[in-house]
């Protein structure tokens, strides 16, 4: 995940899915948080820490041009890391929700990058720096494409979450 304006979390619906006390790890430790925003669809989830503790800067929100370049910021097993993108072009993601119900879809990015495993929820970052979309799925099979959904939707929930938070739903296996 990475953090956003007003001190929140922002990571993908998926990961934080059943959890009622999400651990958020920074680089200067663990931070017990709870989950203020929750969409299935979007597969986006926002994060609040419990306490007062010093959060990583955060980034801000921009728009995605179909043809440009940026990187994925993950933090995986081989540390903080920017993972190389090309935005390739930005599509309506129709399909099933988080837990595999029927959906209206989600406005999404296709990128052309190497995701893997656990990078679920990274920030997709323009050659700004600016947030402009946060990764849910790659292609398997050894092909660079994967997803990011738009950054709208992002900014979408943010501004729910302001006037209602919303609980994490449940574990994405149904217990």
């Amino acid at each position: 995940g990475f953090v956003v304006d007003g001190g929140r979390v922002v990571t993908s619906a998926h990961v934080v899915a059943g959890i009622a006390s999400p651990v958020a790890t920074t680089g200067i430790g663990e931070m017990a948080t709870r989950v203020v925003g929750f969409d299935p669809v979007a597969d986006l989830a926002v994060l609040e820490p419990v306490d007062d503790r010093a959060l990583p800067a955060p980034i801000e929100l921009g728009e995605a041009v179909a043809g440009s370049v940026g990187a994925i910021l993950v933090h995986d097993d081989a540390g903080p890391r920017a993972v190389p993108v090309g935005i390739h072009r930005q599509i309506r993601a129709t399909g099933a929700d988080v837990y595999g119900r029927p959906a209206n879809g989600r406005d999404a990015l296709v990128l052309a990058a190497s995701v893997e495993t656990g990078h679920s929820g990274a920030a997709v970052v323009d050659g700004d720096g600016r947030v402009v979309g946060v990764t849910f799925s790659r292609v398997r099979g050894g092909r660079p494409v994967a997803y990011a959904v738009q950054s709208g939707a992002l900014r979408s929930l943010l501004e729910r979450t302001l006037v209602a938070p919303e609980e994490a739903g449940p574990c994405i296996d149904g217990r």
